[in-house]
């Protein structure tokens, strides 16, 4: 009786035994499968670029001093480091803020008799802001469907230039290019975008961004005059923070 007791005892505490390394196998073996998994998904990482359609809605002092949303493109390069979830790239983006057409009469010389020679022309001015970033990228998934957050450091420049074309003479031609107005300033901020994918390397894409900007000057558009003696320009400027919200979707593919 002792005996059974005792043996007995020893298939109790053998059970229990095997149960606790099964347990730890089983942990193991789980925790290794996601670590696997986990590596090769990361090792599959590759380089994307994005472009898309883009506006801007600017806000305080910018949404004050510019009334309109500027719109345009915008495009972004990020590469996986280490083939970790943390990529790096740059960032380019154009707003145009506004362009107009005017008629306008060009010297273009003088006849046999001496007498000056006027062509009608016409005068395009168009302001426009770009931005150029450094970006770093988290993008925790790898999918058909993807979430990402980005931040963002860099410049952006504000111009204005004019240009002047030929339109008398029954085909057009551009005789005359000058930068009107030109500034700098930085420009950091965020991003969190989505993609989906509708083909093996191909991405629907949409993002939004939060960018606070330096203090810059810009053309005001109202104010732009036309000197009609030699076609150049008369304009105020504005001064103000650069702020603004940018709402972008477009298309993504990885290489």
């Amino acid at each position: 009786m002792l005996i059974g007791i005792s043996l007995y005892g020893i298939k109790i505490g053998c059970a229990e035994s095997n149960h606790n390394v099964m347990k730890k196998i089983y942990t193991i073996l789980i925790v290794s499968f996601i670590a696997l998994a986990g590596h090769a998904q990361w090792n599959e990482r590759n380089p994307s670029l994005a472009i898309g359609l883009q506006v801007a809605e600017p806000r305080g002092q910018f949404d004050q001093n510019y009334d309109g949303y500027p719109t345009g493109i915008a495009a972004n390069f990020t590469a996986p480091v280490r083939r970790s979830p943390f990529e790096l790239g740059v960032g380019f983006a154009w707003n145009s803020m506004g362009n107009s057409r005017e008629d306008v009469s060009v010297f273009i010389g003088q006849d046999k008799t001496g007498d000056d020679v006027y062509e009608q022309g016409e005068m395009r001015i168009t302001s426009n802001n770009y931005r150029y970033h450094m970006v770093g990228r988290f993008k925790p998934f790898k999918g058909p469907f993807q979430i990402y957050g980005d931040v963002m450091a860099g410049v952006e420049r504000f111009t204005t230039s004019t240009d002047i074309e030929l339109t008398g003479s029954g085909y057009t031609e551009v005789i005359e290019e000058n930068t009107a107005h030109r500034d700098f300033g930085w420009s950091i901020g965020w991003a969190l975008g989505t993609r989906i994918r509708v083909a093996r390397s191909f991405f629907i894409d949409a993002r939004f961004e939060n960018l606070n900007g330096g203090t810059a000057t810009f053309v005001d558009q109202e104010s732009i005059l036309i000197n009609p003696d030699d076609n150049t320009l008369d304009f105020q400027t504005k001064e103000t923070r650069t702020n603004k919200f940018t709402y972008q979707l477009g298309i993504a593919l990885e290489f």
